[in-house]
C-alpha cells in the first residue's frame, strides 16, 4: 500500500490547496489485527486534511487507494450491527424515501453495506445494492437483498439501466460519499440511472457539524471528503443536477441529508436557509478551518490529559466500541495500550482481533465483566446513549464513563448522567 496523490480538487479539478491540519501518522482504521498477524507491522500513513481555495471542498489531497480499503481485506464494518441503526434507517426511509416512489419503482442504493436500509424497501419495491466489499455484499444477499459487489461507476450504472430495463426512481447513497475519490464518475453515474424525475439522497459526514463540535473524530483514510451544503451547488450542476432540499440529522454529530433532482422543481425553504447560514456563519472560508485546527488540537490534548490524570489516580480504562473513529482520536490524543486495557465491541466480526499498531485486545462485554474496569473511554460517541442505558449495573457499581464529543468531554456517573 502507498499514498496516492490527486492532481486536482475532486470536485472542481484546481490545484490550490490550503493544509487546514496535519494529524501525523495513523493506521488504517478497519484494519483490525487477527492474534496470528501480531508479529507483522502494522502499515501507517500520514493523515493531512487541506481545503480547495477555488470551491471550498476540505478533503483529504493524498489518500489511500479504495481498493485496499475495501477490495484488498474484509470489510469489518457492518450497519446491521451497530445498535439503532436498523429504526435510524427505517425513520430514513419513511420520511424522505417513500415520498419520492411509488410502488414497484426500483431503488439503487450505493454503498448499502450489509442491507439495513434497503430491508425496509423490499417488500414493496424493486431494490438493489451496490457495495465494493464482497463480504458485506454476500451478508446482504443472505438477507434476501440483491446486491452487486462492486463500486458504483458510470459503467454500472449503463448496465444496470440495460439488465432492469429502465432507470432508477431514487437513488440513495448514505455515508459513503465521502469515501469515493471519483465523485465526477459517481454523477455520470447517478445522472445515467437516474430518472428524470427522480431523486438522488446524500445522506454524509457535514463539514458544519464537525466545525460546530470541534468533532475530528471522522477524519481518517477511508474518508476522502468533508462536505458543505454549498459545495454541491456548482459541482451538481455539472451533471445536469442540482440540489434542491437539504437538512441536518443528528447522526455523528451532525450529518447533511442532500436531496437533488434533475428536473426544475423549486428549492424548500430549509434548504436556502441552510446555505444561508453557511454564508452568514463563514463556514465555507479558510479562517474557519484554521479555527478548527486549533480547536481540534485543543480537545485532542484536553482528552489526554483526562486520560493521564485517570492513570494517575490508579483508574483502570478499557475503551467501549472498537469503531474506526475511535482510533483517530486515540491517534491523534496520544492515547495507547499503556492507558487502554481492551476494547470491548458487540460486533462479532471485531472480537478476537487487536487493534491496529497498538495491539489492544477487543473482546465481548461478558468477558469484560470478569475484569472489570473503573473506567469505559466510549470511543463511538455517537452510541453513547445506547450504551450508557446498557451499562447502568456498571454505574451503580460505582464505575464511570467518558464521552468526547469533540472539544466536549462529559464524565458520566450514576450520580451524574449524560
Amino acid at each position: 500500500m502507498e499514498l496516492i496523490r490527486n492532481k486536482g480538487c475532486r470536485m472542481c479539478g484546481t490545484n490550490t490547496f490550503k493544509t487546514v491540519i496535519d494529524m501525523g501518522v495513523h493506521p488504517l482504521v478497519n484494519s483490525l489485527v487477527a492474534k496470528e498477524d501480531l508479529d507483522k507491522e502494522d502499515p501507517r500513513f500520514p493523515l493531512v486534511v487541506k481545503q480547495c481555495m477555488a470551491c471550498s471542498l476540505v478533503q483529504l489531497v493524498e489518500i489511500v487507494d479504495a481498493h485496499d480499503i475495501y477490495k484488498g481485506q474484509d470489510y469489518l464494518f457492518y450497519s446491521s450491527d451497530m445498535p439503532g441503526l436498523s429504526k435510524y434507517f427505517a425513520d430514513y426511509v419513511v420520511q424522505d424515501v417513500i415520498p419520492h416512489i411509488d410502488p414497484g419503482d426500483l431503488v439503487v442504493e450505493i454503498g448499502s453495506n450489509d442491507g439495513v436500509l434497503l430491508q425496509h424497501l423490499v417488500e414493496d419495491y424493486e431494490v438493489l445494492g451496490v457495495d465494493p466489499s464482497t463480504n458485506v455484499a454476500l451478508r446482504a444477499i443472505r438477507k434476501g437483498i440483491p446486491t452487486v459487489p462492486l463500486f458504483f461507476t458510470e459503467d454500472l450504472a449503463r448496465q444496470i439501466v440495460n439488465e432492469y430495463e429502465g432507470k432508477a426512481k431514487a437513488i440513495v447513497a448514505n455515508n459513503c460519499i465521502a469515501h469515493l475519490n471519483g465523485l465526477d464518475d459517481l454523477m455520470r453515474g447517478v445522472s445515467r440511472l437516474l430518472a428524470d424525475d427522480g431523486v438522488f439522497i446524500i445522506e454524509c459526514n457535514y463539514w458544519g457539524g464537525m466545525v460546530v463540535n470541534g468533532n475530528y473524530s471522522l477524519i481518517y483514510h477511508d474518508h476522502y471528503s468533508y462536505f458543505s451544503a454549498h459545495v454541491w451547488e456548482s459541482f451538481a450542476r455539472k451533471f445536469g443536477m442540482r440540489p434542491f432540499d437539504a437538512w441536518v440529522t443528528p447522526a455523528q454529530g451532525g450529518s447533511l441529508r442532500l436531496f437533488l433532482c434533475k428536473d426544475k422543481r423549486l428549492p424548500t425553504q430549509r434548504y436556502m436557509d441552510l446555505l444561508k447560514q453557511e454564508s452568514v456563519s463563514g463556514l465555507n472560508t479558510y479562517a474557519t478551518s484554521l479555527q478548527y485546527e486549533a480547536d481540534v488540537r485543543a480537545a485532542a490534548l484536553a482528552l489526554r490529559d483526562g486520560v493521564l490524570a485517570l492513570k494517575a489516580d490508579g483508574k483502570t480504562i478499557a475503551g467501549y466500541g472498537a469503531a474506526a473513529k475511535g482510533f483517530t482520536i486515540l491517534t491523534m490524543s496520544g492515547i495507547g495500550a499503556e492507558h487502554i486495557s481492551y476494547f470491548v465491541d458487540d460486533s462479532p466480526a471485531k472480537q478476537g482481533k487487536y487493534t491496529p499498531v497498538e495491539h489492544i485486545p477487543i473482546i465481548t462485554r461478558a468477558e469484560a465483566a470478569a475484569n472489570p474496569p473503573d473506567v469505559f473511554l466510549v470511543l463511538a460517541p455517537n452510541y453513547a446513549k445506547v450504551i450508557i442505558e446498557k451499562e447502568q449495573a456498571f454505574l451503580k457499581a460505582g464505575g464511570t464513563i467518558v464521552v468526547p464529543f469533540g472539544r466536549d468531554i462529559r464524565v458520566v456517573t450514576i450520580d451524574q448522567p449524560l
